[in-house]
């Protein structure tokens, strides 16, 4: 899932715990395991790929936020939380994002035909379940907007530079062995790419086209090819016909033994 699902579903389980007032650092450790990817020198096999219940020590507690992410990703990548790490692409997988986007795959494979490209089934599947949790957002839209997840991101993304810096990027090099100054790029890269403007420009099925298509090189002048991704689009948000996933999510993530720390 983006960022934005994330982060929301977080404010819902901390909302919800006897941990209270908490700093807003806990967000952007949330979503660490996406947004360390941003640096050239850093995939997310090293970010994604690690033990989930990794007992840390005192005072590397921040990283049972990072944790949560990696829980929240196997729900939607493989529908079940995984006690052991699974490496390797599979196209059938159960996970929700990949269930929801099956439909997709053919009219994926159309909509490459229009502008003479081929894509395999697995790239199509791998690009259906991107375009789920591209939508996802979007079918949260109130809850974002309700709780404020918009504005929460961009103050904790400058509350971690500004002063939790050193500690978020020893918390980061324990964790995963990635150089401090890498971490510490991220977060000063971040501060102008996490902003409320930028998030709000592509909270609508525009945005998350553009998302897609810049991702992937796919941006042309084609009317045809603009109709067929629009359509694409439309038919992902129409499929989801309500929150499930965020709501199965918390309650399983309650179940698993993860609690939030202070």
């Amino acid at each position: 899932m983006l960022m934005l699902t994330h982060t929301c579903l977080l404010q819902k389980i901390m909302d919800s715990s006897n941990v209270k007032n908490s700093d807003p650092d806990i967000y952007i450790y949330n979503i660490a395991p996406d947004l360390l990817t941003l640096h050239p020198d850093i995939n997310a096999n090293q970010t994604h790929f690690i033990d989930r219940f990794i007992q840390a020590p005192p005072d590397h507690k921040r990283t049972a936020y990072i944790m949560f992410h990696l829980l929240v990703d196997d729900l939607a990548h493989y529908g079940s939380i995984c006690l052991q790490c699974r490496e390797g692409f599979d196209p059938h997988s159960e996970g929700y994002t990949y269930v929801k986007g099956r439909h997709l795959i053919e009219s994926i494979v159309e909509l490459y035909k229009i502008i003479g490209k081929d894509i395999s089934y697995n790239e199509a599947a791998y690009r259906s379940h991107l375009i789920i949790e591209m939508i996802y957002d979007l079918v949260i839209l109130s809850h974002i907007h309700g709780d404020g997840s918009i504005e929460l991101l961009e103050d904790a993304i400058h509350f971690t530079f500004d002063r939790k810096c050193n500690e978020f990027c020893e918390d980061i090099s324990w964790l995963y062995g990635i150089q401090k100054d890498y971490a510490r790029d991220v977060l000063k890269n971040a501060v102008s790419y996490i902003t409320k403007e930028r998030m709000n420009r592509i909270m609508n099925i525009e945005g998350r086209i553009r998302l897609f298509t810049d991702r992937f090189g796919l941006r042309n002048d084609s009317a045809l090819f603009a109709d067929a991704i629009s359509t694409l689009f439309q038919d992902a948000l129409q499929s989801i016909e309500n929150e499930e996933f965020l709501q199965q999510s918390a309650a399983t993530i309650r179940n698993c033994g993860w609690y939030p720390t202070d």
